[in-house]
């Protein structure tokens, strides 16, 4: 299942059960990736740093930080957020374990017992996900055009390097803050409305004139998307702004 490359896609597993530990070595192995392993979420954490995983397939019952809080501690790391999380259950057989697992921010769940190659194809899934994702987040960090996300009420969840730049502030004083802060309220107020109003299929455009972190007249272009759930519903707004300047 695992592709060719030079270097092997790395898995981290997790269970405090020493067989299934056993079980996904023998199963991973073979298939080229390089395994770690750990007997409960806190052991894991150290490893998330020091492995640097590709995908993490953990059990959520375990001792000390279940599967769930491991999952959680993942996912709110800046530095680990990105890492895809494979949770499996066995012992904790309720309707409503899966969604308390994507709800920690699990990118995809496992019932025990499962199929043998059904593990194989949702690791193989998700580490080529995290593959793509990991190219994709290269291109917008190199990017010359400011790109980010917001949520749909204003407030920035990511920002490039480009971005950084213009506002001459680091990506992690910019996290968080409301688009009334660096566009000023009421350019914020239209371009919000804007996006709360669109459709499914057609961007926004909209044009700021403002002063810089330097005082400086900036013109820019932006061309804004609303993400949404598989539903319909919308979930964030990204931007892709042009200093037309």
């Amino acid at each position: 299942m695992a592709k060719f490359s030079l270097e092997p896609n790395r898995v981290l597993i997790v269970d405090d059960n020493q067989k299934v530990l056993d079980l996904l070595v023998e199963l991973l192995k073979p298939e080229g990736y390089e395994v770690a392993a750990a007997s409960d979420g806190a052991s894991a954490l150290d490893l998330v740093a020091s492995f640097e995983p590709d995908v993490v397939v953990s059990d959520v019952v375990m001792p000390k930080v279940d599967g769930f809080e491991l999952c959680r501690r993942i996912k709110q790391n800046p530095k680990t957020a990105t890492i895809p999380v494979l949770l499996m259950s066995g012992s904790r057989q309720t309707s409503d374990d899966s969604i308390e697992g994507l709800t920690a921010g699990a990118d995809d769940y496992l019932d025990i017992p499962f199929r043998h190659e059904a593990l194989l194809v949702k690791v193989a899934s998700l580490i080529e996900r995290h593959r793509v994702d990991k190219h994709y987040r290269e291109i917008v960090e190199q990017a010359a055009d400011m790109i980010y996300t917001r949520t749909m009420d204003g407030y920035i969840t990511s920002i490039n390097a480009a971005g950084a730049g213009f506002f001459n502030r680091p990506v992690s004083e910019l996290i968080g803050k409301h688009l009334s802060e660096l566009i000023g309220a009421q350019a914020a107020a239209r371009d919000i409305e804007q996006t709360r109003n669109a459709d499914f299929k057609t961007p926004t455009r909209s044009l700021h004139c403002f002063k810089n972190e330097k005082g400086e007249i900036r013109y820019l272009e932006a061309v804004l998307t609303v993400e949404r759930d598989r539903h319909g519903q919308p979930l964030r707004v990204r931007g892709v702004v042009r200093d037309i300047t």
